[in-house]
């Protein structure tokens, strides 16, 4: 039966914990009957983020029991909008630090997928004893996961999502993708009865509830280690979806070294990037009894192929394979802010909003699609503490022509490239901001080229989010993103 990782997974609170893996992976155990939305209604409430899934909960949650008090907690107070739309007298809206004595008195706290149940007034309401659940767990409760997909992996995630929700449409089957990729789960019809592109990040497989048909896990690389507490704990965390997943559903990268250790001599698993599997090859994705999938201009990089590979595994594992894919892979149009070309300055420069990547893997991998090209690279974000060393000499052979570090850990970045021995023809260089980032990259770049935002670090505390960093460097540009 699985636990919550305490013992089984060294605690690591900086850096990679060495890990020891079960030899077969053990079944996540679920709440007995499931706790249901419907089963709210007779308990003391208390809904802990009122972000996108956390204010579609509380939609869904109002419509169920529209007489029924609610409290609603955030460290951040929501836009006047949405606060006109609390019921007086029946939600309560608690702003600021979370007592976690004030946690504690409700029969159950629905976390949002952005706060951690590992630390902060909810890490110590959990350890306390309060029980917690979640959107998505609360979603599978009424809806089950016949029809589901849900597909995890440190990078890759969203890209891979869209691409098996291209194929599904391809085959002729209603589908909708929901999750991390943007749409809560109680934003869904709740008569949809087609298929379900679940995009799971760490944070909401942390504590799920619920058995998808099928599962892929693309990639394993450490990231987001403050929220989990570690490395070890954000590896057990993602690697839940292998115990989530019904037998005979997960589909893995087994190119990938990480997934390859944790999931060995599990038997259900079908892999993919290994010989006699659809596999990444030299012109495309070679599929498996013949033929060859190409790339699109939407899909640069073997990264991409990686996740095309796994979007036509899966599909195929469903038995729902396209007829043409080929034909359905020309439809994809890419998404936004992932190696996204936002156009041209008018004297040679590109401008290309990699936004969406914090993780130094990542960053690589935009590097490495684009190599052969004069690129220069805007890294540097959040210090969340991962280790960028082992990717400077990959770095240095993609052979960028120069390097800005961004605020706050930039410098650091610079620092470490420069100590590993990088040169960059154009230099490596130090921005204060976003504006003199793109100062310097007109100063140094060469024409024609490409400047590329790929931070490697996520964009708080200086931006409210990706999108709003891939703003403020299109606009520095002199460029607005796609609409």
């Amino acid at each position: 039966m699985w636990k919550r990782v305490t013992t089984r997974w060294k605690r690591c609170w900086h850096g990679v914990a060495r890990i020891t893996y079960p030899r077969t992976w053990p079944r996540v155990s679920v709440s007995d009957p499931p706790l249901t939305l419907d089963r709210l209604g007779a308990l003391d409430v208390g809904l802990v983020g009122v972000g996108r899934e956390g204010r579609a909960t509380w939609a869904r949650f109002v419509e169920r029991h529209p007489g029924r008090p609610l409290t609603l907690y955030t460290e951040h107070a929501p836009e006047p909008a949405f606060i006109e739309q609390l019921r007086p007298g029946l939600d309560r809206l608690v702003c600021g630090p979370m007592p976690s004595r004030e946690l504690c008195r409700h029969d159950i706290l629905v976390r949002s997928p952005g706060v951690s149940p590992y630390r902060g007034a909810l890490g110590e309401a959990v350890a306390a004893g309060s029980r917690t659940t979640s959107a998505s767990s609360l979603w599978f409760a009424e809806h089950g996961g016949d029809r589901v997909i849900a597909v995890t992996g440190t990078k890759g995630k969203s890209t891979t999502t869209a691409l098996v929700a291209t194929l599904l449409r391809a085959a002729g089957h209603a589908v909708t993708m929901a999750g991390n990729i943007g749409r809560p789960l109680f934003d869904l019809d709740p008569g949809h009865d087609g298929w379900v592109v679940l995009e799971l990040s760490s944070y909401q497989l942390c504590d799920l509830e619920g058995a998808p048909a099928y599962g892929v896990l693309l990639n394993l690389s450490d990231e987001h280690l403050d929220w989990h507490g570690g490395a070890a704990r954000y590896r057990a965390d993602k690697l839940r979806l292998a115990g989530l997943v019904r037998p005979g559903g997960l589909v893995a990268n087994g190119a990938d070294t990480a997934l390859r250790a944790a999931l060995a001599g599990h038997d259900d698993v079908h892999w993919f990037n290994v010989d006699h599997a659809d596999r990444v090859g030299q012109a495309g994705v070679e599929l498996l009894g013949g033929g060859l999938l190409q790339p699109t201009a939407a899909l640069p990089g073997r990264h991409n192929l990686a996740n095309l590979a796994a979007a036509v595994a899966v599909t195929r594992l469903a038995g729902v394979p396209p007829p043409d894919p080929q034909s359905a892979l020309e439809s994809f149009q890419g998404l936004p802010h992932r190696l996204q070309r936002l156009g041209e300055s008018g004297d040679g420069l590109a401008f290309v909003d990699d936004s969406l990547s914090t993780t130094p893997v990542a960053t690589l991998a935009a590097l490495q699609a684009l190599a052969g090209q004069a690129v220069t690279l805007l890294v540097g974000g959040l210090d969340r503490g991962l280790d960028w060393r082992p990717f400077v000499a990959p770095i240095a052979e993609t052979a960028p022509h120069a390097v800005i570090g961004l605020p706050d850990s930039g410098e650091q970045l610079v620092e470490l490239l420069v100590a590993g021995g990088l040169q960059c023809p154009g230099g490596l260089h130090v921005s204060r901001d976003m504006a003199d980032a793109l100062d310097i990259a007109r100063a140094v770049s060469r024409r024609p080229g490409l400047v590329v935002l790929s931070p490697g670090a996520p964009s708080f505390p200086r931006y409210r989010d990706y999108i709003e960093r891939a703003e403020d460097f299109a606009r520095h540009a002199g460029l607005v993103l796609p609409a």
